[in-house]
């Protein structure tokens, strides 16, 4: 039997990536050839990468949500409470995932 708080959970999760990969596509001409990515680094170039790697962010993002849902699935062992409790966790990262790229993109184009 499916869980569907876990299976809410999933597809909240992939939609959120999958609307920051149509505003990654909508934007992606206006984008420089470099954007600001790693904040903790010091200012300058070090911050920087290519534009393309924010879409192999986003696949990997995809691909985590698509793994946390396999673990907590894996770590229930029919333990619901735990299964919700994996997938809030994998959803939360994306979210924060989410907040970086959305920022991001209000640096380079105003959004």
């Amino acid at each position: 039997m499916k869980n569907k708080t876990v299976q809410n959970i999933f597809v909240l999760g992939e939609a959120i990536v999958g609307l920051m990969g149509l505003i990654l596509v909508w934007f992606w001409k206006a984008l420089p050839p470099q954007v600001p990515w790693f904040y903790s680094l010091p200012g300058g170039e070090q911050q920087l990468v290519d534009k393309i790697v924010l879409a192999g962010v986003l696949a990997g993002a995809a691909g985590s949500l698509l793994l946390t849902k396999i673990i907590a699935r894996w770590a229930s062992a029919e333990d619901s409470p735990v299964e919700i409790t994996v997938m809030t966790g994998g959803l939360v990262a994306v979210v924060l995932l989410a907040a970086g790229f959305i920022k991001v993109m209000q640096i380079i184009i105003g959004l």
